[in-house]
């Protein structure tokens, strides 16, 4: 474990309730803050997701925090008619954008977008072949609760694949990320969230940003998978080290 690193993330009282409104106060204009925040990387990041997936043709998926369903569509797209998605995030503000990007959408089916928590799905044991998740990890107020859920609804073989943005490692690529998330993210989340802060806390995209600082990444979240069940649970270090795809087995 880093010096600097929070194994739970960071914690604060009423955490739960903050984020849910931080996203319903930015749902509008998420995607298009991911592509300028991911440097119009985000869609590439999730066909990656898709190869680590392996074959889900027919298959029944779920992806845990969906937001506005870009992981959610591109399951749809592999599973065909003859598979299933779901997609549950705790925001219903998040879910209705979803809904709406969906009807413009050719899919072979639709998805079941449904509000739920991570830390308790309402799904049964052993219900899903594969279980993706964007982004979402730093929002929840126990990681390895929502890394157990997961590891719990999957069938035996079943897949998980989660994203998550991290700190790069390398100090020199860690300088100019500081720069791009400190000034031009903010900067631009300014235009959106006017500074305004969210239930007494920090605006929408202060938060987003500073929720990266000392969040378990890497071989200690790598080690979070393998202590849910997941066997061959391990990392792959995207775009310098902004971001870290985590993959297992459930046997």
């Amino acid at each position: 474990m880093t010096q600097d690193s929070k194994p739970n993330g960071t914690q604060f009282e009423g955490k739960e309730e903050y984020v849910k409104d931080v996203f319903t106060e930015i749902a509008s204009y998420y995607d298009e803050m991911n592509d300028l925040m991911s440097m119009g990387m985000v869609r590439g990041w999730h066909e990656f997701m898709m190869k680590k997936a392996g074959s889900i043709a027919s298959k029944k998926c779920l992806d845990v925090g969906t937001g506005t369903g870009e992981i959610a569509f591109m399951l749809a797209e592999r599973a065909g008619a003859e598979g299933e998605v779901v997609g549950v995030d705790i925001t219903p503000k998040m879910l209705e954008l979803a809904r709406s990007k969906m009807a413009g959408r050719k899919l072979p089916k639709d998805v079941a977008f449904e509000e739920g928590d991570a830390l308790s799905l309402r799904y049964e044991d052993s219900s899903f072949d594969v279980v993706t998740s964007g982004y979402m990890l730093r929002n929840v107020t126990d990681i390895q609760r929502s890394i157990d859920e997961m590891y719990r609804v999957l069938r035996p073989g079943g897949r998980v694949v989660v994203a998550e943005l991290c700190k790069p490692g390398n100090r020199i690529v860690r300088f100019f990320y500081d720069q791009h998330m400190k000034h031009r993210v903010t900067r631009l989340g300014r235009k959106y969230d006017r500074g305004e802060s969210i239930d007494g806390k920090q605006p929408a995209y202060d938060w987003l940003t500073s929720s990266v600082e000392g969040f378990p990444h890497g071989r200690e979240m790598a080690a979070k998978f393998t202590q849910a069940g997941f066997a061959d649970a391990k990392f792959y270090v995207k775009t310098f080290g902004a971001v870290n795809i985590y993959c297992g087995r459930k046997n």
